[in-house]
C-alpha cells in the first residue's frame, strides 16, 4: 500500500472515530472530513495523471 493510501485509510479512521464522539456537525469532524477530501482528490489526480 501506498503513503498516500496509508494516509487515507488513516484519516478515515480518524474521521469514523471523531463522528461517533461528538457527531457529524461537530467542528472537528467536519475539519478532518475535508482533510481526508483532499486527500482522496490527490489520489484521484495521481491516478488520472499516470
Amino acid at each position: 500500500m501506498s503513503r498516500l493510501a496509508n494516509l487515507i485509510e488513516k484519516k478515515r479512521q480518524q474521521l469514523f472515530y471523531l463522528s461517533k464522539l461528538y457527531g457529524l456537525a461537530h467542528p472537528q469532524t467536519i475539519q478532518c472530513s475535508q482533510k481526508l477530501d483532499i486527500l482522496i482528490n490527490i489520489s484521484m489526480k495521481n491516478k488520472v495523471q499516470k
